[in-house]
């Protein structure tokens, strides 16, 4: 069954969380040769530059990411994975943010260079988080035990172009008091013992503070009226119905390590889904530019 999006985060008064240490993930500068190939492959099949978090985190548990990526490459060979859940996402009706004029983000320190890499953030993450979504729906089912009854249909298929790099992530522990305060109100806080998880699309945006704080001011009315997860439940459900139809073409044995489940439960409950929507919603919102495919 698709799990049912999270509540809305608490708008106004945040509370006061202990020192949650981040949840573990493994970088893609540290990783081994076997990791580091599979993370190459993630990124030249998912057309983008990056690994997701869901990924990075699954390889810090013994046999995580070789299970997931062993289950779910096939689908992503023949794109089909992809198109999917980029068809889905852009079909996913959603109430705009405000546009933030140029002159805003002009005074903000924002110049023509700056939009352009801001842009390249979130169109590399609005290719991503689709299929990163779409896959952890599929590897739920997995793990639930659904089992192939019909072969992965072999298709020729090119990945598209990787938008440029990106900018550096920001460390979560590295952040300003009251940027941190901030994200609180839009990241997934985590429950008590677990640890927080500040989503990464956030983090290569906090190297632009004055542009990450109006985009989280913009956001925050659509999370107060609840659009955004409105939005989640309407994508959480079609994705889930696409998950349901590839599931039947892809196989897996028993999950390595107990924590899996855990893990693709909270990424597939709401976390990724929540960030195509706020993605969608701050692409748009940006002065033009050039057209992208997601």
């Amino acid at each position: 069954m698709t799990p049912e999006p999270p509540e809305p985060p608490e708008l106004r008064d945040p509370p006061d969380l202990p020192d949650l240490p981040d949840l573990p993930e493994l970088r893609e500068r540290d990783a081994d040769p076997r990791t580091a190939a599979v993370y190459e492959e993630i990124r030249r099949l998912g057309g983008v530059p990056m690994v997701a978090l869901v990924f990075r985190h699954l390889a810090t548990l013994p046999g995580g990411l070789d299970w997931a990526w062993g289950a779910i490459g096939p689908a992503w060979r023949t794109g089909r994975l992809q198109e999917s859940a980029w068809r889905i996402a852009r079909a996913t009706p959603l109430v705009p943010i405000a546009p933030m004029p140029p002159e805003a983000l002009a005074v903000l320190g924002l110049d023509e260079a700056g939009l352009a890499e801001v842009r390249t953030v979130l169109r590399a993450y609005n290719r991503a988080n689709p299929e990163n979504l779409l896959s952890t729906l599929c590897l739920l089912r997995l793990v639930d035990g659904a089992r192939a009854s019909r072969a992965v249909e072999p298709r020729a298929w090119t990945p598209p172009v990787a938008p440029g790099s990106l900018p550096p992530m920001v460390e979560p522990a590295s952040l300003s008091p009251p940027l941190a305060a901030l994200l609180r109100r839009v990241a997934e806080p985590g429950e008590a013992g677990r640890p927080r998880l500040v989503q990464s699309l956030y983090r290569h945006l906090a190297g632009r503070p004055q542009v990450l704080a109006l985009a989280i001011a913009l956001l925050l009315q659509r999370f107060g009226d609840g659009s955004i997860d409105r939005g989640v439940a309407t994508l959480q459900a079609a994705m889930g119905a696409e998950a349901d139809a590839i599931v039947p073409t892809l196989s897996a044995p028993p999950a390595p390590h107990p924590d899996v489940r855990s893990a693709l439960e909270r990424f597939g409950g709401g976390v990724i889904a929540r960030m195509v929507v706020v993605g969608a919603l701050l692409e748009d919102a940006l002065p033009a530019g050039a057209a992208v495919d997601r």
